[in-house]
């Protein structure tokens, strides 16, 4: 055998040798993933879902695994507390809105420990978990939080730098009267989604100041959360609503469960946030976002046509406690007929 046999053999042999440590059926991870949102603002005290955050293009195999990493101050200070699991609420079977029971309702969910910034694994969402308290973390207007998400799949891994995370103070409920800032407020209270066709039993005039109040009381240990609904005069003293709302459909007025009638209130059993998730259901608004509460009563006119009084309000509630939602008629009592 010459040498360039030799030589021949040795290229052949050392070809071979290499051939067998490259990985086969690596997928391709490129360069079109594109992230659709590169600020995230959630209000604290509430679980707040970000859906499609990224975009895939067709030169990217998937599955892909996606996670948050490095997560840190604006001045750069260590912040993975955010990482940290706390115990939530997480569903397990499909809310329909359609359900029965207080404990059909709790049958559905289950207490996890999930992370405050949590990013899915198996698609990017990310979920920004009602553990988080202004208690520790910062809100705005202070400079807020950066972190990176890392995207992998067998064919390596890449990342999005510097997604800016910027919390906001806890809002209780929904329409707010307090101020981002300072979590304070000019007023204690807020106003109506809707008054119609209400007016003054003595001056016929139409009414439209009223003011709505949302009052929690703490959760009892071992009893169920409550929601009560009520009506002031404009003395202050308590309408009997069953009789003076009396073509309310009290069954459906939220999606609670055995309705009562105490001292001129109704109050349901609930299950909070309020609405529970954001879906549209025969309870909310068209949006899914706000529980739908409408009051209402027929009257006559002069001429004898009927009327429909109504007094809406559409509204969230993040906080579980037992509520009340107070409607007081400031300037005159209504024309109930």
């Amino acid at each position: 055998m010459n040498n360039l046999t030799k030589v021949a053999l040795l290229l052949v042999t050392i070809m071979s040798s290499c051939k067998s440590f490259i990985p086969e059926n690596l997928d391709a991870l490129g360069n079109d993933i594109m992230l659709n949102k590169e600020s995230f603002d959630p209000y604290l005290g509430r679980t707040t879902q970000y859906n499609d955050v990224f975009n895939i293009g067709r030169t990217t195999t998937l599955p892909l695994k996606f996670k948050a990493i490095n997560v840190r101050t604006a001045d750069g200070e260590d912040a993975s507390f955010l990482l940290e699991k706390y115990p939530v609420k997480a569903w397990t079977q499909m809310y329909s809105g359609l359900e029965t029971t207080y404990e059909e309702i709790e049958a559905k969910r289950k207490i996890e420990f999930r992370p405050i910034l949590e990013v899915r694994e198996n698609n990017g969402n990310i979920t920004f978990w009602n553990s988080g308290s202004s208690d520790f973390i910062d809100v705005y207007p202070l400079r807020g939080y950066l972190f990176d998400i890392e995207y992998s799949n067998t064919g390596g891994r890449k990342y999005f730098n510097n997604v800016r995370l910027k919390p906001r103070r806890e809002r209780p409920f929904e329409p707010s009267n307090l101020n981002d800032e300072s979590g304070t407020t000019n007023q204690p209270f807020i106003k109506p989604t809707l008054i119609q066709n209400l007016e003054g039993v003595n001056t016929g005039k139409a009414i439209t100041n009223i003011q709505v109040y949302l009052l929690k009381n703490p959760v009892i240990a071992g009893k169920k959360t409550t929601l009560t609904v009520s009506v002031l005069d404009s003395m202050g003293n308590v309408l009997d609503i069953k009789q003076k709302f009396k073509d309310t459909n009290f069954e459906k007025l939220v999606h609670g469960f055995s309705p009562r009638f105490e001292g001129g209130k109704v109050i349901y059993d609930v299950l909070y946030p309020i609405p529970l998730i954001v879906k549209p259901t025969a309870y909310t608004n068209s949006q899914g976002d706000r529980s739908k509460l409408e009051l209402k009563f027929n009257r006559m006119s002069f001429s004898g046509e009927l009327i429909e009084a109504l007094l809406k309000l559409d509204f969230a509630i993040y906080e579980e406690g037992n509520w009340e939602i107070q409607f007081w008629i400031k300037d005159e009592t209504p024309n109930f007929g």
